[in-house]
């Protein structure tokens, strides 16, 4: 039985890394053709959804659930609200939008047939497995960086001063250490979506 979205915040709260894939998983493609079809901007598209899956790792407190744990609502809403301010900001006419639509998204009924592939926890947990595999073999600093900011979510500036490395020497050290997870595990998992959606994820937060 797959677990709720409520379930998976509270494991996402205890640092639980499958449980926030395993929700990324769930919602990304829907989430962001709800944004795309309505920005028509596939990088706005994707800066939106990421910062709402920065905004659930840092904060899951604030990420609200109905009475089925389901997360959807919500993360609709949000959304809703963020692309609005996309056309504000701009001074662009609003999309046509009503949080009526939230009630009946059709096209965001997600099933698993909307994905070309779903791992299942324990493959996660064996594909996350591989990667700290490869981490381990790195130089000994790139294994520090990558443990303070992938791991622990430590901001550039928290890492570098923890080290008493440069910013920039933080950046760099973490991008050897993803461009060597890309090369290790790559071969393996050519077609795999959730690879992707994993090192994706790190690049996000390489940012911050």
């Amino acid at each position: 039985m797959n677990p709720t979205d409520y379930t998976l915040l509270k494991k996402i709260k205890s640092g639980d890394r499958p449980a926030f894939m395993l929700l990324y998983d769930r919602y990304w493609d829907s989430l962001y053709s709800f944004v795309f079809v309505r920005t028509r901007d596939k990088e706005i598209a994707e800066e939106i959804l990421q910062n709402l899956w920065i905004k659930i790792l840092e904060n899951t407190d604030t990420i609200q659930t109905d009475a089925a744990e389901s997360a959807k609502g919500y993360l609709l809403r949000h959304l809703h609200y963020r692309i609005l301010d996309f056309y504000n900001s701009y001074k662009k006419a609003p999309p046509t939008l009503s949080i009526d639509e939230f009630d009946i998204p059709n096209e965001l009924e997600i099933s698993d047939t909307d994905y070309f592939e779903i791992l299942e926890e324990n493959e996660i947990n064996t594909l996350l497995s591989m990667i700290d595999q490869v981490v381990a073999q790195l130089p000994s600093t790139e294994q520090q960086v990558y443990d303070m900011r992938i791991r622990k979510n430590m901001s550039v500036n928290e890492t570098a001063e923890a080290l008493g490395l440069s910013n920039k020497t933080v950046s760099n050290k973490l991008s050897k250490a993803l461009g060597e997870i890309r090369e290790q595990l790559s071969p393996e998992y050519q077609s795999s979506k959730k690879l992707v959606s994993i090192l994706l994820l790190m690049e996000i937060l390489m940012r911050y």
